[in-house]
Parts: structure tokens; C-alpha cells; sequence
């Protein structure tokens, strides 16, 4: 009875430990696979990133950076959030204190209107001091507040980010975009200023301008942003965007 005892105890163990660890030369393999998606990403073929990131989640199914990468993808690239949302959860489990991970996570979550949830998850990355880009998580906190309709704390939040980074050009923006739907002219046109500022190669940021210095009578100043938006556009609908109201004027 007791050898039974001892042999059913030990083939319990034996199933209980069958989950496959991976070998120094997997590991390897996986960080192989990792980097060689992150350089296909960062060239734009997001399929060839996807194509590495699977290959080094199979080498290494626990490889937390591997999941929060192809939920990147998944998000962003695919859209395809409810994937990314298991991918960003897995990553978490296996480094609860994976606050990169968890700030994609909430950007998931306000891409979905899911406010509160994302809030809590950017106040959670915002207490790791050890968080490289938390201007990222305040920045994004902060639109997720306006949406919420906590206008003012959504501005402190994000006047934070851009005190933190003042090359962050998405937090520029966003304060323009709540200055001007909140009927605050002047303000929307300096933070729009500041966009252009902090990222003078980007057309939207011209537009956005011009836009707002029409509103306020400015149309010498919005024509040369017009002018400027049309030269920098990469894109032809921007092209035409920022031609046709220079030829509105």
C-alpha cells in the first residue's frame, strides 16, 4: 500500500513538473529571434516582426519582452486588441513589474473607452521610479481623463508630461486639441505652436496650426503654415488637406 502511495505521489510530481523549460541554446535562440523583430519592425515590415516575435515566444514561451513586443503588433499594426490584451496580461504575469507593458496595456484599454481601467494602470507605471518614459503613461493618463470629462486634471496631467519631455510632441497636440473644443483660442494656437516647435518635420502639426490661427483672424500667419504643411506632407490626403484650405483663404 505504501509503495502505491510512493509511486502515485511521484508520477504526481513527475506530471506536475512535465512543462517545458527551455534550454540555454533556446533562450539564446529566442533573443535571436526577439532582436531580428524588433530590427523588421523598426524597417516597417511588421509582418517579418510578427514572423520573428512567434518564432521566439516558441523558442521561449515565458520571455515577458516577447509578449509585450507582438502585442505591439497586435494592437497597432493588426488591430487586434482582444490578442494584444492576452499578450500584454502574459507579460505581466511573468513581470508583474513590467510597467512598459503595463502602460500598452492601458493604451489598449483607451483605444476601447475602457477609462478607469487604463487610468489605473498608467497611476500604477507612474509609481515605478525605475520607468524610463513616464511621460508616456501622464501624457496618455491625461486624454484619458478628458475623455472621462475631467478636463482640468486632464490638463495638469498632461502639462506634467510635457514639463517632464518637452519634445513630446502627441502631449503638445492633445493640450491644443482640448484648448480649442474647450473654446480657448489663444491657448489651443500656443499649444499648437509648441507642436510645431517640438516636431518641425511633421505636417499635422502645421495644419493644426493654420487651423487655429484662421479662427483667430491670423490668415497671413495660417497661409505660410498651410504653405509649410503642404511641402512637408508624406502623405497625399494630408497633401491635399493642407492645399485645399490654403486655397480657401
Amino acid at each position: 500500500m505504501f509503495r502505491r502511495l510512493t509511486s502515485a505521489w511521484l508520477l504526481a510530481l513527475v506530471l506536475m513538473g512535465c512543462k517545458h523549460v527551455p534550454s540555454e541554446k533556446e533562450r539564446q535562440g529566442a533573443e535571436i529571434h526577439y532582436e531580428l523583430g524588433l530590427q523588421a519592425q523598426q524597417l516597417g515590415n511588421v509582418q517579418e516582426a510578427y514572423k520573428e516575435l512567434q518564432k521566439a515566444l516558441t523558442l521561449d514561451p515565458d520571455y515577458p519582452e516577447a509578449h509585450n513586443a507582438v502585442a505591439i503588433l497586435l494592437h497597432l499594426a493588426f488591430n487586434r486588441p482582444e490578442e494584444a490584451i492576452q499578450h500584454y496580461k502574459k507579460a505581466l504575469e511573468l513581470r508583474p513589474a513590467f510597467s512598459e507593458a503595463k502602460t500598452n496595456l492601458a493604451n489598449v484599454y483607451l483605444s476601447q473607452s475602457r477609462y478607469d481601467e487604463a487610468i489605473k494602470l498608467y497611476e500604477e507605471s507612474l509609481n515605478d521610479m525605475l520607468y524610463p518614459t513616464p511621460y508616456i503613461a501622464q501624457g496618455n493618463m491625461g486624454w484619458a481623463l478628458y475623455k472621462k470629462g475631467e478636463t482640468e486634471r486632464a490638463l495638469q496631467s498632461i502639462r506634467a508630461a510635457v514639463t517632464t519631455n518637452p519634445g513630446f510632441c502627441l502631449g503638445y497636440k492633445n493640450l491644443g486639441i482640448i484648448h480649442e473644443e474647450s473654446g480657448n483660442l489663444s491657448e489651443a494656437c500656443r499649444s499648437f505652436g509648441r507642436y510645431r516647435e517640438a516636431c518641425p518635420d511633421v505636417a499635422d502639426a502645421y495644419l493644426r496650426e493654420g487651423a487655429c490661427q484662421v479662427k483667430l483672424g491670423k490668415v497671413e500667419e495660417a497661409r505660410q503654415s498651410f504653405t509649410v504643411c503642404e511641402a512637408k506632407a508624406k502623405s497625399q490626403v494630408l497633401k491635399d488637406d493642407c492645399r485645399r484650405l490654403l486655397e480657401a483663404l
